[in-house]
């Protein structure tokens, strides 16, 4: 685990930019109603204190890092011959 450090500057009362370690997301909105947008693509829109959000991805397909989660079909093993 490491130390990260989050650098918040606010500008005006509805305008919040957020710098991590990570990336930078900006946030527009007041206590009762938020969206935010970050380096990646992502959009956050949400209600504080409610639990409701809705999350969605700019730009259609996502990225992918060449791993995949599905298994790959095994072939059959050959009895190997003893002697």
């Amino acid at each position: 685990m490491g130390l990260n450090i989050r650098k918040s500057f606010k500008i005006g009362n509805l305008f919040k930019i957020n710098k991590t370690k990570k990336g930078v997301s900006v946030s527009v909105g007041n206590k009762n109603l938020k969206l935010t947008v970050n380096d990646k693509k992502k959009v956050t829109f949400g209600l504080p204190g409610t639990g409701i959000s809705y999350d969605t991805t700019l730009g259609g397909g996502k990225k992918t890092s060449g791993k995949t989660s599905a298994k790959k079909p095994t072939s059959a093993k050959k009895p190997s011959a003893k002697k």
